[in-house]
């Protein structure tokens, strides 16, 4: 089975993981990709004094800002079997993680949710909301 782990490093994240090494009975054979998109702002204004964005996963202002969170969240998954890749992409998160998982073939999608009320999900848009839509495989959404 390959697995996509969602994760931005959050108690949530932390959650899904733990839910995923407990609650699956993972082998050998199994992959589990732990995946963190560094978010680009849509909006100009958010790039007043930023001189260059990042293009791509490798830049060093990427990596050293991802780094800790992926760490949390690979760390949650010690003693799984099989193989863990660690995964970091730019844009939008949910868009990128179901390109992902796509592309992958992923089998299941799991992501945590920060339990947002509805209203702050209609105004702000909700990660775990969107996978559910429009992933191309099972997606589970852990509390």
């Amino acid at each position: 089975m390959r697995y996509i782990l969602a994760s931005d490093g959050s108690e949530a994240s932390l959650r899904a993981a733990r839910f995923l090494l407990q609650q699956f009975c993972l082998g050998p054979d199994d992959e589990i990709f732990v995946i963190y998109v560094f978010p680009l702002p849509s909006d100009p204004e958010c790039y007043e004094g930023v001189t260059e964005l990042p293009r791509d996963a490798g830049d060093e202002r990427v990596r050293r800002a991802v780094a800790p969170l992926l760490r949390r969240t690979v760390d949650a998954l010690a003693g799984a079997p099989g193989r863990l890749e660690e995964v970091t992409l730019l844009g939008n998160p949910a868009k990128e993680i179901v390109e992902f998982a796509t592309n992958l073939g992923a089998n299941l999608v799991v992501a945590g949710t920060r339990g947002r009320s509805a209203e702050s999900e209609h105004y702000l848009g909700s990660v775990s909301s969107a996978l559910v839509h429009r992933a191309p495989c099972s997606v589970l959404i852990v509390r």
